[in-house]
């Protein structure tokens, strides 16, 4: 194996970007093609339905590949043709339907299938040179042509169910960045075959399931539902990204109460996979050494239990719904850990263990349980490890501190995974290696690696994997952040402190994170925030937690049932067929998430009770299986490529176009949110800005002695020596305070620096003033006011003046009339007549019920009832 090979990622393919959509009587004609136009391909969709029966989807792809002139002349045939072919007296020829940037797939419920298209896309980060998207619109355009044909009246229902499923929220895509697998899956060591897509992460799957073995793989786009966020940390103007990528499973997926634990296929509810990416914006793929990440992921306790929803309580009761001795369901989740990740595997459980009435406990006894009988069967170095911290005990506790507690589990389990760094081990590192980063576990460097690879995954969950479980998870990405940093050279130890710049980037990544799956899973944001368990949450923030647990509940309540049926739908795992029961029909969608429940006539197979690993999971281990894997010698990842019609570009042109009219501006990596966008003395992102305190206050910012040349005065002291050594220096220089001077910034300033300000006018626009006499008229009178309200009397200060306290304001005029309401008195108010008739005929019916009609409103009534059968039953 080469040692000193570059790292690359798999070459950038020319992805069909911009898509237009064009129809007749009987045929859909999608164009799709690249950014600049110059590769185009057609995709042809028959529009026709059989006279009984359901339709299907019938796609034919033209394999030449046209230019921009060559597409335009034969949509104008095109056009032509149906003119005059179709039917003489009509002109129905080609007409434009959508514009788009992709296609997410096609759907069929009922009778005819349906195009969902990517109508508007958002950048939302740059990996090297591949771009993640936002999906913000849609649009669902009906392929098969209904108008000769009745309507099932479930198909707009089943559509409306369909629709439900918002794919504006937080749903991401790219045209060349595989967004199922990690940064260190793709940039490989090896030369290994490059892994296939993951297919839990694809939650266009279902949509895929016939289009994806038809159509091109320039028209296909993977969809991940779940997170993607980028900031940059500039480090003395030299941008660093900081990536966060969520990847949500669409395997056991739902709403919070709806699905808990796993199914018997191992999945888990709630499972989400979070990779944490750093590296320097001015390197391109190729370049070693630039590119880290770190992984870990959350999700239910992989066991079957549920919570009862009859009684509508906000913490309904915890039932173990099957008795599991050999830990079925948590050896099949187990072993995909394994595969995907290597070994070892630690499951930090976050669920109370002791209670005075059992609720979370039920979880924590099966959990362990069912690891201590898995790893009976593992070699003792493969063993999952298993770690339990009761955090709401914790936090609760005067004397243990939370965050030092998670900040060790988090370091230790950082060491015994590694993360993945693209490129060797710096040489000043080598020089003087920190100790902690010599205990760094993972796989590299020493065993002929270029770069070092994570074995491993730091699995955490709580009951609902959300507010505990993301505070642990930022813990996490804390510790790794440093030992990234570390590695590129940034930082001379791989630790950051808190309340420093690139912490309070990261914290705000982790928060925006949080309340993002929180929506996705539990309706609402998080409750309980980062700044809570550090106690140091503002008291303000007390009751948006009670109106987000208030939320939370309201949507479990009322709106999860809808929201699983749209998943249900959205990812196949209901398939609507005419005559069989709806979706909204059935009871329960327990049977469409447990198969071996489902299938029961017939046989299935489940894993040995003592061998629930796989041979070649064991023998690729700690390494994930893909390692393992070898590329026959005859086929390479450029000639793979080279089969599929795939070839490289370059990676700046796809991402900037620079064939396009465009400007810096409007670039993506100018609009991110920087660590540097404000004036400071010291422009470090590791500089501790403030430092929390018990009484939830910030100290003032001070500048660091770092930034200055010379080690700055204290602050709250005055020397007037050194003042007067300033003024003999400068002259007399300014009418600064001795305060002011001794400031670092400000004993730059001098005469002429201060001549060479700005004025308020160039920079506002305005000249300030002095106030016009009756502005200072007013001043003065409530300067007045307030001394004579606030001020204490002569006796109980001798100190003051006669002046201070003998003011007689009974004097003055008043400005405006408010009444004879003050603050010394106010008047009653008086109460009319017919208000207080109102006011008793009310209390009289809330007493003894509806007062009796009058006869009035008795001759009223017949006169409209006499009237009503005079003008309609006549005729009768």
């Amino acid at each position: 194996m080469p040692g000193d090979e570059p790292l690359s990622l798999r070459p950038l393919p020319s992805a069909i970007q911009k898509v237009a959509v064009y129809e007749t009587r009987l045929w859909m004609y999608v164009v799709g093609s690249t950014h600049d136009g110059r590769c185009c391909r057609v995709l042809k969709f028959s529009r026709a339905i059989p006279p009984s029966g359901r339709a299907t989807l019938e796609v034919q792809e033209d394999e030449t590949e046209y230019s921009s002139k060559q597409v335009k002349e034969l949509l104008i045939m095109l056009d032509g043709g149906n003119k005059t072919s179709a039917n003489k007296h009509k002109t129905h020829g080609l007409k434009q339907v959508a514009s788009a940037f992709g296609i997410v797939g096609c759907m069929c419920f009922l009778e005819g299938y349906y195009l969902v298209l990517v109508t508007k896309r958002k950048p939302m980060a740059l990996i090297g040179g591949h771009m993640i998207y936002k999906i913000e619109d849609t649009m669902i355009l009906p392929i098969s042509n209904l108008t000769n044909r009745p309507s099932n009246p479930n198909e707009a229902k089943y559509l409306k169910v369909f629709q439900n499923l918002d794919l504006s929220s937080n749903f991401y895509f790219s045209y060349s960045y595989d967004l199922t697998l990690s940064l260190q899956s793709q940039m490989r060591t090896n030369p290994g075959p490059l892994p296939s897509p993951c297919r839990k992460f694809i939650w266009n799957d279902h949509l895929l399931s016939r289009f994806e073995d038809i159509a091109h793989p320039k028209w296909v786009l993977h969809i991940i539902h779940g997170f993607v966020g980028q900031f940059n940390v500039s480090v003395y103007g030299r941008p660093m990204y900081l990536t966060m990528i969520a990847r949500r499973s669409k395997e056991f997926a739902g709403t919070r109460f709806l699905k808990r634990g796993a199914n018997d296929e191992g999945h888990v509810a709630n499972e989400v996979e979070v990779e944490q990416i750093v590296y320097d914006a001015t390197s391109s793929l190729h370049a070693n050494g630039r590119y880290t990440s770190y992984v870990q992921m959350r999700g239910s306790v992989p066991s079957f239990w549920s919570q009862d929803l009859a009684g509508m309580r906000p913490k309904p009761q915890i039932t173990i719904d099957r008795a599991t001795p050999f830990g079925t369901p948590a050896g099949l989740h187990f072993a995909a850990c394994l595969r995907r990740f290597g070994s070892p595997v630690i499951c930090l459980n976050l669920v109370k263990k002791k209670e005075k009435r059992k609720r979370e406990s039920f979880l924590t006894e099966e959990l362990l349980s069912s690891i201590t009988y898995l790893n009976q069967f593992l070699p003792p170095e493969h063993h999952i490890r298993y770690e339990h911290k009761d955090m709401a005990r914790i936090s609760k506790s005067k004397t243990l501190n939370l965050i030092e507690i998670l900040e060790k589990i988090a370091d230790e389990s950082i060491k015994a995974t590694g993360f993945f760094h693209s490129g060797p081990e710096l040489h000043c590192i080598q020089l003087h290696p920190h100790p902690d980063y010599q205990e760094l576990g993972g796989y590299g460097y020493l065993d002929g690696y270029v770069g070092l690879d994570q074995t491993g995954v730091l699995r955490v969950n709580c009951v609902d994997c959300l507010d505990r479980t993301n505070t642990v998870q930022f813990m996490a990405g804390k510790c790794a952040l440093g030992y990234q940093l570390y590695s590129l050279g940034l930082l001379a130890e791989p630790k950051v402190p808190f309340d420093c710049d690139i912490m309070r980037v990261l914290e705000e990544v982790y928060e925006d994170l949080g309340d993002t799956l929180a929506i996705q899973y539990g309706g609402s944001q998080l409750v309980h925030r980062i700044q809570t368990y550090r106690k140091i949450a503002p008291v303000a923030t007390h009751g948006r937690d009670l109106y987000q647990t208030i939320h939370r509940y309201y949507r479990n309540a009322f709106t999860d049932a809808d929201k699983q049926m749209a998943i249900n739908v959205f990812l196949g795992v209901f398939q609507p067929n005419d005559g069989d029961q709806n979706i909204w029909d059935l009871s329960t969608d327990y049977y469409l998430h447990h198969t071996n429940a489902r299938e029961l006539p017939k046989t299935h197979y489940m894993p040995r009770h003592t061998k629930w690993w796989d041979d070649e999971i064991i023998q690729s281990l700690p390494l994930p299986l893909y390692h393992s894997q070898k590329e026959p010698e005859s086929k390479s990842a450029a000639s793979s490529c080279e089969s599929k019609g795939l070839y490289p570009v370059d990676s700046f042109d796809e991402v900037y176009k620079p064939s396009e009219l465009t400007d810096f501006d409007s670039m993506f990596g100018r609009n991110l949110t920087r660590t540097s966008e404000h004036d400071m003395a010291d422009v470090s992102p590791f500089v501790v800005r403030a430092k929390s305190t018990k009484k939830l206050t910030r100290k003032a910012w001070r500048p660091a002695p770092v930034a200055a040349p010379n080690p700055p005065p204290n602050l709250e002291e005055e020397d007037s020596e050194t003042s007067e050594e300033s003024d003999e220096e400068e002259g007399k220089v300014s009418s600064l305070s001795v305060r002011e001077r001794r400031h670092p910034i400000a004993r730059m300033l001098t005469q002429q620096s201060i001549k060479e300000l700005p004025t308020t006018k160039e920079v506002y626009g305005f000249e300030l003033q002095e106030p016009l006499p009756r502005d200072m008229y007013l001043y003065q009178r409530y300067a007045d006011i307030y001394k004579t309200a606030c001020t204490p009397s002569l006796d109980e200060d001798p100190g003051l003046t006669s002046d201070c306290v003998n003011r007689d304001i009974s004097l003055w005029e008043p400005t405006y009339d408010y009444g004879t309401d003050s603050v010394f008195g106010v008047a009653i108010p008086v109460v009319s007549e017919d208000s207080n008739r109102q006011y008793e005929a009310s209390v009289k019916i809330a007493t003894m019920g509806p007062l009796p009609i009058s006869q009035q409103s008795e001759n009223m009534y017949e006169e409209y009832a006499d009237e009503y059968k005079r003008m309609y039953l006549a005729e009768d």
